[in-house]
């Protein structure tokens, strides 16, 4: 009810400045349209008294009217514009920026953008307490996940003389992708709420990732896709290796199960930033899969505990993830002028 409302009252005010352009359009022709008709009803020796000087004159008060109506009406609806353009921007970075939810502040006073902006923060904040509870219910899940995986592998463990070598072998391997993917889940939401901090170590970039492309090469052979990997920079970085993975895990799945064709991953140098993008087409409304957009929130936890910028948009058919990291380099000159104004102030 209220969204309609909101569009009803958006489309009002749309309506009215275009109303408004129309009808200064209208009475600025009217005025013309009724000068000429006027000066050509004089008599001749009247109009043979019209200087070039005189009509110069009038054509520029006739400019100068149709700029005094036509200057508060845009201004006027580039405010309109203005205000709706930075809650859209606003919304847009808080969306992209990971768990990181501040409130939207807006420089248009009127109280009808002032109670949108309200609700939109009342929002976030609803938001962020439905993924904090998602997060534990998330946790307590895997965590009661633990006992009875470790029961059927000790019963399996008990079982195994008198069954086929090859169903022991299979289910030997389901519990171990039981037990890491619950591991893994106990690990998020470890590094989440903040119990775990980043492990780093100094490596080259394209190194660790394409240790971790790897077997995403196979999983596209084998699909009859293609995976297009360039990392065209040398850079290092100080990275937890298995937070980077479980984002670049994250990133390659998604991009596997809801997309089509070509994955591309590319890796670019900057001046003090290594940027990994992934890209690729995403599925049709027609054949598109249901997603929770839980990967994408993991990434966003992941790369905010991690200390990496990450943002992510879908552009009609095509998908985008962009990486940002701090390099090596860039992370010692930030330390050593750190330190030099320390030492300054001492």
């Amino acid at each position: 009810m209220r969204e309609g409302r909101l569009a009803s009252e958006m489309r009002s005010t749309k309506l009215v400045v275009s109303l408004a352009c129309l009808v200064s359009a209208g009475l600025g022709i009217g005025i013309a349209l009724a000068a000429t008709s006027i000066w050509l009803g004089q008599p001749a020796e009247f109009r043979s008294q019209l200087t070039p000087g005189l009509l110069k004159f009038w054509a520029g008060s006739a400019a100068a009217t149709v700029a005094a109506l036509l200057v508060p009406i845009w201004i006027v609806r580039h405010r309109i514009n203005d205000s709706v353009l930075q809650i859209t921007n606003a919304l847009l970075e808080r969306r992209t920026s990971g768990r990181a939810l501040p409130a939207i502040n807006s420089p248009n006073r009127d109280r009808e953008y002032q109670r949108l902006v309200s609700e939109l923060n009342a929002l976030m904040v609803a938001f962020k307490v439905c993924q904090n509870r998602l997060d534990q219910y998330a946790a307590k899940v895997a965590h009661e996940l633990r006992g009875p995986i470790t029961l059927l592998q000790l019963q399996l463990d008990y079982a195994a003389k008198e069954l086929e070598p090859e169903f022991v072998d299979a289910m030997n391997l389901q519990i171990r992708r039981l037990t890491e993917y619950v591991d893994t889940a106990l690990f998020i939401a470890k590094v989440a709420a903040d119990k775990i901090r980043p492990n780093k170590t100094r490596r080259r970039i394209a190194e660790v990732i394409q240790e971790i492309v790897n077997p995403y090469e196979l999983r596209a052979a084998g699909e009859k896709r293609r995976l297009s990997v360039e990392l065209s920079t040398e850079q290092e970085a100080e990275l937890d290796e298995r937070i980077f993975g479980l984002i670049l895990h994250n990133l390659l799945s998604n991009a596997f199960a809801h997309g089509v064709g070509e994955t591309r991953l590319r890796l670019r140098r900057g001046v003090d930033t290594a940027t990994l993008f992934v890209g690729n087409r995403v599925r049709t409304k027609l054949n598109a899969e249901a997603g929770t957009g839980i990967g994408l929130q993991t990434i966003a936890t992941l790369a905010a505990a991690h200390g990496l910028r990450f943002r992510s948009r879908r552009v009609f058919n095509n998908y985008a993830a962009v990486l940002r990291i701090t390099t090596a380099v860039a992370r010692q000159r930030h330390g050593s002028e750190t330190v030099e104004q320390a030492g300054s102030l001492g």
